[in-house]
């Protein structure tokens, strides 16, 4: 359950315990316009490290102290909470009531450190710092969704992904490959826990392998690289590449069952040939006949393409059709056009919990439901 359900439970709850609806909505209208004026009703400590738990504020001390009348004031410490909760969240707006006093920022920091995207190099030394901070099991209980599209520092990369072990889902922009041959241990391992897990642009420019995706991943979406020298189809040999080459290296990751694939069309890989290894995918074979070895159980695979309106149209168009026209497990594959910033969908997805895959599940259910149907329909009576 994310946040904003969480906190809507709360709410249907406190509705049924006689809290009425309306005044909660009435404050979270007037949120914005009262801001400023809680610096001076709670002012904030002279020590930043002092930290004022929720359960310690007496309600006496949450009258209002100006002259004019303020709404904050006749309100419970739970409800109040809740307000702030529930308009935290919003990103900017959690910064903003981070900032109000302590015992707000000790509200709002599970907000702040729950979607954590690092796009440049300051920003990600800045989230070392604050970590540095920080009692040494915070990032693990906090931090859940955590994207890191900064080039480096590789040591910085490190220390987050070693420190962030509790993460849910990670999404990854920075050149695996190079980092992987640049930094001192040579190699840069996921952490075990994430169940979803992101390799995007620059991810996959020199290809991929899924010594960087964790273990227990069920959910991975990679970009397909364009470039020539990568291995084709796209991926770098793995630790038992004697074992499996191309797509087959997937059969590593025994927890996946969803996929998704960023693509652009060319014709060094047309969309047809695309949609033949991913039906491979799905029935993997190895060179080596004589070792027995188990895949993965995918449910599906989203192929999201990219290109200009006309091209992408086009290439969704082939492959759904080559899907329903091959039936049978090829339904599971789903071709839709890709969204401006694979990036800003993974936040929103994070920020949100509406899948990436979502729509493709919709579209696999009503596929497998119309072919039950006409299975029925033209059985023999």
């Amino acid at each position: 359950m994310n946040a904003k359900s969480a906190i809507e439970h709360r709410s249907a709850t406190r509705k049924k315990e006689g809290w009425l609806p309306s005044t909660r909505i009435f404050v979270h209208a007037e949120i914005k316009l009262v801001l400023s004026g809680l610096h001076d009703i709670y002012p904030p400590l002279p020590s930043e490290q002092t930290s004022i738990p929720f359960t310690t504020i007496p309600s006496e001390q949450m009258s209002c102290t100006t002259t004019q009348p303020f709404i904050f004031s006749q309100l419970p410490t739970e409800l109040l909470r809740e307000i702030f909760e529930y308009a935290a969240c919003d990103t900017k707006m959690a910064l903003q009531l981070s900032l109000v006093s302590p015992w707000a920022r000790h509200w709002i920091e599970p907000f702040l450190y729950h979607t954590v995207v690092l796009s440049t190099a300051p920003a990600l030394r800045s989230f070392v710092y604050a970590l540095e901070q920080k009692q040494p099991a915070f990032a693990h209980d906090r931090v859940k969704h955590l994207g890191i599209f900064a080039h480096g520092p590789i040591q910085a990369i490190e220390h987050v992904l070693d420190a962030c072990t509790g993460i849910d889902s990670l999404a990854c922009g920075f050149t695996l490959a190079s980092s992987k041959q640049l930094y001192l241990h040579g190699t840069i391992q996921a952490p075990d826990c994430p169940k979803e897990q992101h390799l995007l642009g620059l991810a996959c420019r020199d290809g991929w392998d899924t010594t960087v995706v964790g273990p227990a991943v069920t959910r991975l979406r990679v970009h397909l690289s364009s470039s020539p020298n990568a291995l084709p189809p796209f991926a770098l040999p793995s630790d038992d590449a004697d074992k499996a080459v191309g797509w087959d290296v997937l059969s590593n990751l025994q927890a996946l069952t969803h996929l998704a694939v960023v693509y652009r069309p060319s014709q060094s890989y047309p969309i047809t040939a695309l949609f033949v290894d991913l039906q491979h995918l799905l029935h993997p074979t190895y060179l080596d006949k004589t070792i027995e070895r188990a895949h993965p159980e995918i449910q599906l695979i989203l192929v999201q393409v990219v290109g200009l309106p006309s091209a992408q149209m086009s290439a969704v168009g082939t492959l759904n059709t080559a899907a329903l026209e091959a039936g049978g497990s090829s339904l599971k594959i789903v071709a839709e056009r890709a969204p401006s910033s694979p990036v800003v969908q993974w936040e929103d997805s994070a920020r949100t919990g509406k899948s990436v895959w979502q729509g493709a599940e919709e579209v696999v259910k009503d596929r497998v439901t119309q072919e039950a149907k006409r299975k029925v329909d033209t059985a023999p009576i």
